[in-house]
């Protein structure tokens, strides 16, 4: 069914509020360009019951008060965040969704979800499907590449390592040679996050290190007798450990890593502080950008990274899971009118002009038209330019297998359509006339490169029982003993003390119940 529900339909959720998206004077993440387009479009109303913020914690304090209270449910909740997917559906208040994607979902929608690999393993629950995906996949926006200081590089006349041995010669420089020129012995060569975890963080992550000797902490994957194993008990931690236990004795970070997450690498890229940090292809967008506010001369450039003691570094990448979850006692009506909107969203792929199906709230503010040609200046925009897109709910709708056409002949400058063109503005996809963007699409094109050295979670089950009363501990013990091996507080003995008591303290009953479930859906 296209084209509009009369009269009008409804459906109810809840909404997370993000400071950093930007509304026109009396708009509001509820209220706004893109929810006035959908009902006049198709006929659908979205009603929010509540608001919550989504950074400060409050969105996910209101699903638990609301879950616990037996308060009123929405008919949907599009969910992001793994955690908040895991409590909604243990909950049971909301339906296996099999039957009705099937009778109900566009082929189009149906074609995206086809396009991921194994898309419904973690909303599955004996056998149950418990949401529909999101589909959302990676470019290689999300995997790592090493960002190094070309001009601090080019001030020594060193090369971009591409081993261990002169990724050590370009560190030492850049902790020892002054490569900033300021006289000063003020800068350290390379950041990581490890706050609270060694892997994961959407910026500055370490996992490589430990990936230069083989291993991955902190991630289930498969080993050489294709059982799943919890990367952070393996012998190349250990050796990652040392090696990270020498580069501090060294001075090449900071004597405070411990307490490093993003935001201080975001303060060290933008103090003119450090030389090398891993990140996904927006770090030159952000942070990169601030540190080029202050300093013109500086630039971070996208490198693959070295090579470990096997081969390419392995490395793991960010990633988000859910999905979206629909109310047991949803009316038919509601049921209707979800489907109908996320079916009419998904037919822009199928729209000869995608520009033109989704002007009504992107025209305006994200580009206007004068004379005929499209225009994307801020100043040219009244009121200046804003993120219509970050309105979607549930997200731009992702077709894996065209974006990605897209994004590939826009990086590899490959010649583009006039369709594509549409396309790409229609679904936010940009141009690389900005130098900065030119570098994203490099450091995205290293990044697919380096798809084979990254290093998947393989276990994407519920939390298991002994996960829900161990985990935590676990997590504490680990990165107690892993800082006071890197501070030299403890011997690297220390390791095995711990792979020991890990697997006594509830590690081995957890490796057994990930491998049931393994084997379940292998």
């Amino acid at each position: 069914m296209n084209g509009k529900i009369e009269p009008t339909a409804s459906f109810t959720t809840v909404m997370g509020e993000n400071p950093g998206y930007k509304y026109r004077e009396g708009e509001s993440v509820t209220d706004n360009v893109f929810t006035r387009w959908v009902e006049d479009k198709f006929g659908v109303k979205i009603k929010a019951l509540w608001t919550g913020g989504g950074t400060d914690g409050s969105y996910n304090t209101k699903l638990k008060l609301m879950l616990s209270a037996n308060d009123e449910l929405p008919d949907i909740i599009s969910s992001a965040n793994p955690d908040n997917t895991n409590l909604l559906i243990d909950s049971g208040k909301f339906m296996e969704v099999e039957e009705v994607f099937e009778k109900y979902a566009s082929p189009t929608w149906k074609q995206a979800l086809a396009d991921i690999k194994d898309p419904w393993l973690p909303v599955t629950r004996d056998g149950k499907k418990m949401a529909i995906p999101g589909t959302g996949t990676d470019y290689g926006q999300a995997n790592n590449v090493l960002w190094i200081r070309q001009d601090w590089l080019d001030n020594l006349k060193l090369k971009a390592p591409t081993s261990i041995e002169e990724l050590e010669t370009v560190m030492d420089a850049f902790v020892n040679q002054d490569p900033d020129g300021n006289g000063q012995k003020d800068t350290y060569a390379l950041d990581f996050a490890m706050k609270d975890r060694m892997t994961s963080s959407l910026l500055g992550d370490g996992s490589w290190i430990f990936g230069l000797y083989g291993a991955m902490p902190e991630r289930w994957y498969p080993g050489e007798d294709g059982k799943l194993q919890n990367g952070s008990i393996l012998p190349g931690v250990k050796q990652g450990l040392m090696k990270m236990k020498e580069w501090k004795d060294k001075g090449y970070f900071a004597s405070d890593i411990a307490l490093h997450d993003p935001n201080t690498i975001v303060t060290a890229v933008t103090s003119n502080k450090v030389g090398i940090v891993a990140a996904p292809s927006f770090f030159i967008q952000y942070p990169g950008s601030m540190l080029l506010a202050t300093n013109p001369t500086a630039m971070f450039k996208p490198y693959p990274l070295p090579n470990g003691v096997n081969g390419p570094a392995l490395h793991t990448y960010f990633t988000m899971s859910g999905g979206i979850m629909i109310n047991k006692d949803i009316s038919d009506e509601a049921l209707q009118a979800f489907f109908h909107y996320m079916n009419s969203m998904y037919a822009v792929y199928e729209s000869d002009n995608p520009l033109e199906y989704f002007k009504g709230f992107q025209e305006g503010y994200q580009y206007v038209v004068k004379d005929g040609k499209i225009v994307t200046d801020e100043k040219q925009i009244p009121g200046g330019k804003i993120d219509s897109n970050s309105y979607i709910f549930g997200g731009m709708p992702d077709v894996s297998s065209k974006m990605k056409e897209i994004i590939v002949k826009v990086a590899k400058k490959e010649e583009l359509t006039k369709k594509d063109q549409t396309f790409m503005q229609a679904l936010g996809i940009a141009d690389d006339t900005n130098p900065l963007q030119r570098i994203v699409y490099d450091a995205m094109l290293l990044s697919m490169d380096g798809e084979s050295s990254r290093v998947k979670e393989h276990y994407k089950g519920p939390v298991t029982p002994t996960m829900s009363s161990r985990n935590e501990l676990l997590q504490k013990m680990q990165m107690e003993t892993f800082s006071k091996i890197i501070y030299g507080e403890s011997s690297i003995d220390a390791f095995d003390k711990f792979v020991e008591k890990w697997k006594s303290s509830g590690g081995d009953t957890i490796t057994n119940e990930v491998n049931e479930w393994y084997d379940s859906v292998k």
